[in-house]
């Protein structure tokens, strides 16, 4: 993508400069966060898996795709955390593998980390277990992806109507929303957009 479109790469120094910022002081094994896509098609090995709950934070569709799930002639809209501290967000952390981290880690940024819509950050989620430290992605309100809080037939719409490289949007809402259900998880804003969508029709 170019600076016309307004979502720009990142460049491989600046990706691992963030990675290496968020890294700092941190020891292994890490674990990271999946809320959306990670939930159905993580980017690196995991080697344990649990469910996990985020206090203060919710999902939305809050993010525009040019490129993975939408075309700069229609975009997409991708997933992003937002913090609200009248909601959580219940998902399942996925633990790196230790012995090749630092390459996990990388293949994870270069997805993640494409261009600045995200930023990681550490957080303490819930298991049962007990706390555990995670990365988490959250939505970036100063990218210029950030598209802001809109209905749910607004995202619905958009949603019905994009198709990027990797598929259509529509593809990408009912994936997620259907690991969610397989694991018991109810969410929301996810249904309320996936019930505002109007019928199917093929995207060419």
């Amino acid at each position: 993508m170019t600076d016309k479109e307004g979502f720009a790469p990142l460049s491989s120094e600046r990706r691992a400069d963030n990675l290496h910022q968020t890294m700092r002081g941190r020891s292994r094994p890490v674990w990271v966060f999946a809320y959306g896509s990670l939930l159905w098609q993580p980017s690196f090995q995991e080697t344990d898996r649990k469910p996990a709950h985020l206090r203060g934070y919710r999902r939305s569709f809050c993010l525009w795709s040019a490129l993975a799930r939408g075309s700069p002639d229609q975009m997409g809209l991708g997933l992003g955390l937002i913090k609200d501290d009248n909601s959580n967000c219940e998902g399942i952390v996925l633990m790196t593998e230790p012995s090749s981290q630092n390459e996990q880690l990388t293949a994870l940024w270069d997805r993640e980390m494409w261009t600045n819509a995200y930023i990681p950050a550490w957080q303490k989620l819930e298991t049962s277990e007990g706390q555990i430290d995670a990365i988490v992605f959250e939505a970036n309100r100063q990218s210029r992806q950030f598209a802001g809080e809109m209905s749910d037939w607004d995202a619905a719409q958009i949603i019905s109507r994009a198709r990027g490289k990797f598929g259509t949007c529509r593809d990408y809402l009912e994936k997620t929303y259907d690991v969610l259900l397989e694991l018991g998880i109810n969410c929301p804003e996810i249904s309320r957009v996936r019930e505002a969508m109007p019928p199917h029709t093929e995207l060419h």
